[in-house]
């Protein structure tokens, strides 16, 4: 029996998918409890390992080709997503209290507001992550059998309603003065909508992504960008 491959086109919708629902997941610190948080924080830097993994040839082809405009914003997105990353991987280990409270490294206050403040950009590098390879998670799509015109309408229908609701998802988690580093006032009520937390978190990602895939096609648009090659991988 041939066993399945983890860098097929469903593996990696797979993969990348759990990431993403972790990520989110992750994010509901006081419903889930610490031990919960820790756990699914862990499985989501072992599929991001997994990512990179699956994506190793964008890292090994850095110093290679020609960088256009559009292959520049990749990178900027990529190595800001890594950073982002590397500093909440760091900073969990430090304020970690059952999976790695053993470690004898310092905690503060402050370690948990940086842990908490990257976990938000990250969340919007991803989406914008997410938008710079639109064109490469279509074409896994297309090798899943979805080759007909109408889902291509789907697509863009759904992106432009996921967008629509980002933006009061936006609004309602307050979250452009996260990004901004300052401290909000929005508490959830997981009691009451926990099921809501999620679903403005997922369109919080989706608008970004949409915004990115725009910004892109717009970009194409200009007679000088028009034979840039597309950014995949990272």
């Amino acid at each position: 029996m041939t066993r399945p491959s983890l860098k097929s086109p469903l593996a990696r919708l797979v993969l990348d998918g759990g990431a993403t629902a972790l990520l989110v997941l992750a994010l509901a610190y006081w419903w889930l409890g610490n031990l919960t948080h820790e756990i699914a924080g862990t499985a989501l830097f072992v599929l991001i390992g997994r990512h990179l993994v699956n994506n190793s040839y964008w890292w090994r082809n850095l110093r290679k080709g020609r960088y256009d405009l559009r292959r520049r914003v990749g990178l900027v997105l990529n190595l800001g997503l890594a950073a982002a990353m590397t500093v909440s991987l760091m900073t969990s280990f430090a304020i970690s209290r059952d999976i790695f409270g053993w470690l004898p490294l310092p905690d503060s206050y402050t370690i948990s507001e940086i842990h908490l403040f990257a976990a938000y950009w990250v969340m919007a590098i991803v989406g914008l992550h997410i938008g710079l390879n639109w064109n490469r998670v279509s074409a896994l799509l297309r090798n899943l059998g979805l080759r007909a015109p109408v889902w291509r309408w789907i697509g863009w229908g759904l992106g432009i309603v996921l967008a629509a609701l980002g933006l009061r998802s936006a609004a309602v988690m307050d979250l452009w003065t996260r990004l901004r580093f300052d401290y909000s006032l929005v508490m959830w009520d997981f009691n009451e909508q926990a099921t809501a937390f999620f679903g403005h978190w997922l369109a919080i990602i989706a608008l970004f992504a949409f915004a990115m895939h725009l910004a892109l096609l717009a970009l194409d648009r200009l007679p000088r960008f028009r034979t840039a090659r597309p950014v995949e991988g990272g």
